[in-house]
Parts: C-alpha cells; sequence; structure tokens
C-alpha cells in the first residue's frame, strides 16, 4: 500500500514541476517559447513523461488557466464574504485583479489575452462579479456595466504593465497601480 501512494505522490510531484516549468519558461520567453519538448528538458525527464500528464500543450495550458480562475475566483469570494459595501466590494475586486496580475503576468495573459475559451473558473468569477453590480446599481441587467468594467479592468492593467514599467524610466508598478485604482474609483463614482 505505501509503494502505491508513493507511486501517487511522485506522480503528483511530476505533474506539479511540468506545470511550474512551462510557467517558469513563459515568464521568461513568453507563452510561444512553451514546448513539451522545453517543459521536458526543463524537469530532466522525456516528452513521453510530459504526454504521460498531458495529452498536449493545449491541455496543459488549459490546466493552468483553470488553476489561476480557481485562485482568483477564490480571492474574490474571500473579499465578498468579508466587504458588505457593494462599492467596496467592486473596489477591491478590481485591485485584486491588479495584483494578481502584477504577481502572475504570465499565467494572467494566458487567462485573458490568449483567446482561451469559457473556463468554469472564470463563469464562477463572472457570476460573482455580476453579483456585486446588481447590489450596487440595483439593477437585475447589468451586462454593459459589467462589460465596461472589464473594458477599463483588462484595458488598464494590459497597458500599464506591458508599456509603463518595462521600459527604463517608466513608472513603477506602485505608481500604475495608483493610477490604475483612480480610473476604477471614476468608475465606480460614475455609476453611484
Amino acid at each position: 500500500m505505501k509503494h502505491l501512494e508513493r507511486k501517487i505522490r511522485e506522480k503528483q510531484q511530476i505533474r506539479e514541476r511540468i506545470l511550474k516549468a512551462a510557467l517558469q519558461i513563459a515568464e521568461d520567453e513568453g507563452w510561444t517559447a512553451v514546448t513539451i519538448r522545453r517543459i521536458a528538458d526543463a524537469i530532466e525527464y522525456t516528452t513521453s513523461i510530459v504526454y504521460s500528464h498531458f495529452d498536449s500543450k493545449e491541455a496543459l495550458l488549459d490546466e493552468l488557466a483553470t488553476g489561476g480562475f480557481e485562485s482568483l475566483s477564490r480571492q474574490l469570494q474571500k473579499i465578498l464574504s468579508k466587504e458588505r459595501d457593494p462599492a467596496q466590494q467592486l473596489r477591491k475586486l478590481s485591485e485584486i485583479n491588479w495584483d494578481f496580475a502584477v504577481q502572475h503576468m504570465a499565467l494572467y495573459n494566458l487567462m485573458f489575452n490568449m483567446g482561451k475559451p469559457k473556463n468554469p473558473g472564470a463563469e464562477k468569477g463572472m457570476e460573482l462579479v455580476q453579483q456585486v453590480f446588481k447590489s450596487l446599481t440595483g439593477k437585475e441587467d447589468v451586462q454593459e456595466y459589467v462589460l465596461n468594467w472589464i473594458c477599463l479592468r483588462r484595458g488598464c492593467i494590459h497597458t500599464m504593465l506591458n508599456f509603463n514599467y518595462k521600459e527604463k524610466g517608466q513608472a513603477s508598478p506602485r505608481s500604475s497601480k495608483k493610477r490604475y485604482m483612480s480610473f476604477i474609483d471614476r468608475f465606480i463614482q460614475s455609476i453611484l
């Protein structure tokens, strides 16, 4: 029995190493550099070992995106359980998205900028956001508000993180976050 438990544990550890290696390659060189061969080389196993865990690169990317959406949804749920004011909920949801993007830029880009198909974790997060907007506006149909928030949030994050502080002498992530949050605050004020 212990032998079987050890085998299961080892298999899970290899799977985690594969995911971690894919993320590291993406962080260092971008998602186009992530290949099964590169992952296998990084973890010092054969490509067949990687394929024994994931049928394809796409399956591996889907699992990474799913894990990212689940992590973000847990953070969103935690905020919603602690904060009761809908305006503050939306502000904190926006801030969590910024912090997640800064801390996990490659993963954030995979989740939001690479045309990933609908993901159950993303849908769960959207349901939470819709509830916040319903509470904030007192309206049932909040699609336009949600779409505006998504465009503002994703546009600001993408622009500020990809263009602002990558160049030497440009704004830091901290000052960019402050500017981002001022946009969010103005958006919230416009719908109150």
